[in-house]
């Protein structure tokens, strides 16, 4: 009898699994290394359980949860530290699902748009702001790239996002990659190369029906550098800093009708 118990238990206990299972999405979520990948991102180890680049896996967790639990996403930020950093819970409140923070510290555009399809694209926001290009910038510098190579290489990552945003219904609004100053010590380069990127980036949105949310232009000084007051080390604004770009990129936003 006791035997005959247990037999019917694992039955009913198998057949609410099955059911469970029919009604679940059994698709894994897409993860970034699922996209082209140029052979100089693969490094030894990158796929192992400890891998040796792990910042680049870290949102698959995030995304993961996201996506079984059925949330509702409003907004992605795209971008490297200074979206990272960026506390966007006290700048910005949700009107219509989460605001989410995809920001990498020393990512770069042509980085980002690899991940774009796991990290944007999947979870199905209204919107998604791109900040990105200034590591890109002084990666490249520091290689010996020429300027033509690094205009035209952060360009050509940011349209392939703003294409594959609104490939997925997905409005896009590209922010101004922001100046420095002479507290970093990529200024020099930057100072020459990134005025030439931003206004391919606006040119971009402006082909594109993409929105431009130029916070550079309010953030320099007379010489055209970042203003001092607005950031500690030259590059990473700190909460004032912060306020000027988020006050711009909500004005902005609803001048176009798009709620964040």
């Amino acid at each position: 009898m006791r035997k005959a118990r247990h037999c019917i238990v694992v039955a009913l206990l198998a057949g609410l699994v099955a059911t469970w299972a029919g009604c679940t999405n059994t698709q894994p979520p897409a993860r970034w290394w699922d996209q082209e990948t140029s052979p100089e991102i693969i490094k030894p180890g990158m796929f192992d359980s400890k891998p040796a680049d792990g910042r680049r896996f870290y949102f698959d967790f995030y995304n993961e949860q996201v996506i079984h639990a059925n949330v509702k996403v409003g907004t992605v930020f795209m971008g490297d530290s200074i979206t990272q950093l960026w506390e966007l819970d006290a700048y910005f409140k949700p009107t219509d699902g989460v605001i989410l923070n995809r920001g990498i510290s020393g990512d770069l555009a042509s980085i980002m748009a690899r991940r774009f399809e796991a990290d944007v694209i999947q979870l199905h926001p209204r919107n998604v702001v791109i900040l990105a290009g200034t590591n890109d910038v002084a990666r490249m510098l520091e290689a010996d790239q020429s300027d033509s190579e690094i205009i035209q290489e952060v360009t050509t990552s940011v349209e392939r996002m703003i294409l594959d945003a609104q490939e997925a219904d997905i409005h896009v609004l590209v922010c101004s990659i922001l100046p420095t100053n002479d507290d970093n010590r990529h200024h020099e380069g930057k100072k020459r190369i990134l005025p030439w990127i931003n206004k391919n980036l606006e040119e971009l949105c402006s082909q594109h029906g993409a929105v431009w949310v130029d916070c550079a232009s309010a953030m320099v000084d007379e010489a055209g550098n970042l203003r001092k007051d607005l950031a500690d080390d030259g590059l990473h604004p700190h909460w004032k800093g912060y306020e000027i770009m988020a006050d711009i990129l909500r004005q902005t936003a609803t001048k176009n009708l798009l709620w964040l």
